[in-house]
């Protein structure tokens, strides 16, 4: 079964999130931030993860990133919808942040997701 981690620290997103793609057969773990997604990604077998950009203590970007340098090959779908603040920290002009194979500004649909997580992962 296809593992995927949710890094969102909106506890009712993430929530919601994670039904429904446990209600689209996918295993799903949750972290409130970065560094927990991290422990996440050392203990457990993932197949995909799904980040928020604005997060406490270590945001999506920073997030990322410690995710390549351990899981290069892991497919990243990141997700924000107040993301000002990093882009003007790292000149972006989108959401789309190194290392990422694909963004999803918010508020998004439930199946744009999916179709997301089926594009990036074709077999699952």
């Amino acid at each position: 079964m296809t593992t995927i981690l949710i890094v969102e620290d909106e506890d009712l997103l993430r929530e919601g999130v994670q039904e429904f793609l446990e209600m689209n057969d996918f295993t799903v773990v949750g972290a409130g931030d970065g560094v927990e997604a991290l422990q996440w990604l050392q203990e457990t077998p993932i197949d995909l993860v799904v980040t928020d950009l604005v997060m406490p203590k270590l945001d999506g970007v920073d997030f990322v990133a410690k995710l390549r340098q351990s899981h290069p090959n892991l497919p990243v779908i990141v997700v924000s919808g107040s993301s000002n603040s990093v882009i003007a920290r790292y000149g972006l002009k989108s959401i789309e942040i190194p290392g990422a194979n694909a963004s999803i500004p918010k508020p998004f649909r439930s199946a744009d997701l999916l179709a997301k997580i089926k594009e990036l992962l074709p077999n699952a």
